[in-house]
């Protein structure tokens, strides 16, 4: 019975995280972003030639499009609420918690550091991201 249970809990831990690397391929564009800043938050949702698409590749590559231009990088899922981006050696450079991330959506949470010394102080950074669909499909 132990063995029984203990093997189906990795099989669920496993398919969650396939899935998650299965759902995260593809195109996506930034639909909005949020900060929060010790009690105030301010949400930006107007879409400019500033905002980018996240190309996220089958092989860990990532392409992040804005204006005509791309900047290569890596990305790895360490769990399956954790996106980490890398350089070309491998050493991390962002990191997000997935807070959701399905075939459609994305929603991506960075900590950031305070502005001022002290304790109490609480700052992140809230993405939220549509897949683009093909036309066709």
């Amino acid at each position: 019975m132990t063995n029984r249970f203990l093997l189906i809990c990795l099989l669920v831990f496993f398919t969650g995280c396939s899935s998650r690397e299965k759902d995260i391929v593809g195109l996506w564009r930034t639909d909005s972003i949020s900060n929060y800043v010790n009690g105030f938050s301010f949400t930006n949702n107007t879409k400019d030639a500033h905002w980018s698409y996240f190309d996220y590749r089958a092989d860990g590559t990532l392409y992040q499009r804005r204006k005509g231009e791309y900047r290569k990088s890596r990305y790895k899922l360490m769990s399956a609420d954790s996106l980490v981006y890398t350089d070309s050696t491998g050493k991390a450079v962002n990191g997000y918690e997935i807070i959701d991330l399905n075939a459609k959506s994305m929603v991506l949470k960075k900590s950031q550091q305070p502005y001022f010394s002290g304790r109490n102080q609480k700052l992140y950074e809230i993405r939220y991201f549509s897949k683009v669909i093909p036309q066709g499909k």
